[in-house]
Parts: structure tokens; C-alpha cells; sequence
């Protein structure tokens, strides 16, 4: 019985490289063959930047200025047609006689409904529309914009708020020209630099120390 096991065993292990040959050999006697057509909208007008792609393979094109599109293509790929505003469609490459295939595609528009607007009738002069806008009362959700403009709220978010991507670029750019104006002297020390208490004492006079509060 053990032996039995081992035999079935065997043959399946030396099975497998045969049964890959057999699925790489349907793969390989599919037919290329040339895809061509045309993408039209409901109106026959020519739909360009539209994708014809196969997922599986990630391999497609885009329709041209006109419409019209042009790839190598095997029977049995499944097609996805796309564009902007449209809705999608799928196709399958059928088997024919030849190498070349030529189809037309119409795609359907993919429509969304807007919230509905309402239009208010306005003064007809210039003099009663600035009266009206002046008299006009904010909704109770907008009181937000006075505490966000108060200077207190301001001044604390402009010591809090974290430095932004054009902020530490600066940063960095000066830093790596410091370091290259460093590279190759002898570091200084400021406080033995007569010029750096020069500065000090002219600041000091101009008051650039003292407290604005």
C-alpha cells in the first residue's frame, strides 16, 4: 500500500513540467491578430483619449484626435473600453479568419444628477442691490470667520503651526550653502569676533531687544 503511494506520488510530481507545457502551448497557439476601430458617442462624433486596455496583461492604447485606435491583440483578451464621462464597456476578442479585426464602439454617457439651485430674483437697480446685499443677514454657520480672523487666534497659529514644504526647503538651502562656505575654513567662534559686538551694541541702542507687549 505504501509502495502504491509512492508510485501515484511519483507520477504526479513528473506530470507537472508536462501539464505546464500543455497551458504555455494553448497560450502560444492563440492567434495575433491587428485590433482596429473606431470610438463614437451618441452623436457619431469621434471620442478622443479614450483607453482600450486588457487588466489582466496591462497592455492597451488611446483612441487619437478622431477617435480612431490600432493594437495587436489575441483572440480571446477581454477588453475594457474607458473614458472620461463615459460609462465603461467590455469586449471580448472573438476567433475569425484573418489578422485583422475592425469594430465600432458607442459609448454611452455616464450622467450625474446636480443638487437642485435656486435662483433669487435681484433688486434692478445698482442702488437697491447694494441696499439689499448691506442688509443682507450671515446664517449662524459662519460666525467661525470672525474667531478664525481674531489676531489672538492668528498670532497662535503662526507660533504653532509647523514650518511648510517651501519653509524647510529654504531651510535646507541655506543650511547646505553655510555648510559649503564652512567646508574648507576653520569654524569661528562669535563671541571672539569684535564685528559680531559691534553689531550687539548697535542693537542693543536701537532697542531691537526690547519687549513689543
Amino acid at each position: 500500500m505504501i509502495q502504491m503511494k509512492h508510485l501515484i506520488a511519483t507520477f504526479f510530481l513528473l506530470s507537472l513540467p508536462f501539464l505546464g507545457w500543455s497551458q504555455n502551448s494553448d497560450e502560444s497557439a492563440k492567434e495575433v491578430i491587428q485590433f482596429t476601430g473606431v470610438v463614437l458617442d451618441q452623436d457619431s462624433i469621434g471620442v478622443p483619449g479614450v483607453h482600450i486596455y486588457t487588466p489582466i496583461y496591462g497592455r492597451g492604447t488611446s483612441t487619437n484626435s478622431y477617435g480612431f485606435f490600432s493594437m495587436p491583440a489575441l483572440e480571446g483578451d477581454s477588453l475594457i473600453i474607458s473614458a472620461v464621462g463615459f460609462k465603461k464597456s467590455r469586449y471580448i476578442i472573438p476567433a475569425i479568419d484573418g489578422q485583422t479585426l475592425k469594430v465600432i464602439f458607442r459609448l454611452e454617457p455616464d450622467t450625474t444628477v446636480l443638487n437642485e439651485v435656486q435662483v433669487y430674483n435681484l433688486p434692478p437697480t445698482a442702488d437697491a442691490f447694494k441696499k439689499a446685499i448691506l442688509a443682507m443677514q450671515l446664517p449662524s454657520q459662519y460666525d467661525n470667520i470672525n474667531r478664525n480672523l481674531d489676531p489672538a487666534v492668528l498670532k497662535e497659529m503662526y507660533m504653532t503651526l509647523p514650518a511648510d514644504g517651501s519653509m524647510n526647503h529654504r531651510w535646507f538651502v541655506q543650511q547646505q550653502a553655510f555648510y559649503e562656505q564652512r567646508r574648507n575654513s576653520v569654524p569661528v567662534n562669535p563671541l571672539l569676533n569684535p564685528m559680531a559686538w559691534v553689531e550687539l551694541f548697535k542693537s542693543i541702542k536701537r532697542g531691537d531687544f526690547k519687549n513689543s507687549n
